[in-house]
């Protein structure tokens, strides 16, 4: 499967040291404005940059990828470093060591479809979608259509991972900052999507296997 994602990550840490390498902690925040405006402040930054090439030389792709691209994956990683660092807080390390991360995968036979990110762990992989939007009224319908297209990227990748289990998961995300303003309900909101979504990879990716394993 890695020879089919922009990014791999053998386990959480790997992209943990990834995600510090970027050096945008204290220069990225999940703002509101749309994703090619934001995309203008960082167009040059050392860390777009870097993710640009990255894409462009994989030469797995059809287009040079776009700024609205790489702000989306910006904001992603801060969820996905999130979700990692609450996770490990609930598990062992020994199972938290096996989670493998695909960022960007091509779904094989696909016109290029690809999924945003997919976490894996043993026979059992999840796919995540992210979407950002800027209020609540656009949660439901949001999510509803990412979710059936999750169904449809699901459908094509059964087709050759006959051996995988394959579970979807959809995350919307709210702007957490208007200018330097930080809007707490938004960020609770966020990471109460985290920590659902930690509980979804637990129960029924973790647990699951362990309890087909104990049977």
């Amino acid at each position: 499967m890695r020879d089919e994602a922009l990014l791999y990550f053998q386990s959480p840490n790997e992209f943990k040291s990834f995600f510090d390498s970027l050096n945008i902690y204290n220069d990225w925040k999940i703002t509101n404005g749309t994703m090619n405006f934001r995309g203008e402040t960082i167009r040059n930054k050392s860390y777009a940059i870097y993710l640009r090439n990255i894409f462009n030389n994989k030469e797995m792709f059809r287009r040079s990828v776009s700024i609205s691209e790489i702000v989306s994956w910006l904001d992603s990683f801060v969820i996905i470093n999130r979700f990692f660092s609450s996770l490990r807080n609930k598990l062992s390390i020994e199972d938290y060591n096996q989670i493998e991360l695909y960022c960007e995968y091509v779904i094989k036979m696909s016109k290029k479809s690809r999924v945003d990110f997919i976490l894996k762990y043993k026979q059992t992989i999840i796919l995540l979608e992210f979407r950002m939007i800027n209020d609540f009224k656009r949660i439901k319908s949001t999510w509803d259509k990412k979710k059936l297209e999750m169904l449809v990227y699901k459908e094509m990748l059964q087709n050759y991972l006959d051996n995988m289990k394959v579970l979807t998961f959809v995350f919307v995300s709210l702007y957490e900052y208007e200018e330097k303003n930080i809007d707490q309900i938004h960020v609770d909101y966020n990471n109460k999507q985290v920590d659902f979504l930690v509980e979804y990879t637990i129960k029924f990716v973790i647990e699951k296997y362990k309890n087909v394993q104990n049977k």
